[in-house]
């Protein structure tokens, strides 16, 4: 799966999240929580489940 900045992702934990950086090594994104709390955190490959938002470019 190919993750891009802007695609909104599901963690494993269920929490969905907008990639903002794409990074060539782990932790390889830096996304921001797209619900109320706007936290923003790394995130590895092995914590995303699926892509539930594609951004067009």
């Amino acid at each position: 799966m190919i993750v891009e900045e802007l695609d909104v992702v599901r963690l494993k934990d269920g929490t969905e999240v907008t990639v903002l950086e794409v990074f060539p090594t782990e932790p390889k994104y830096f996304c921001q929580r797209a619900d109320d709390f706007d936290d923003m955190f790394y995130v590895t490959t092995d914590e995303i489940v699926e892509i539930t938002y594609k951004c067009r470019k």
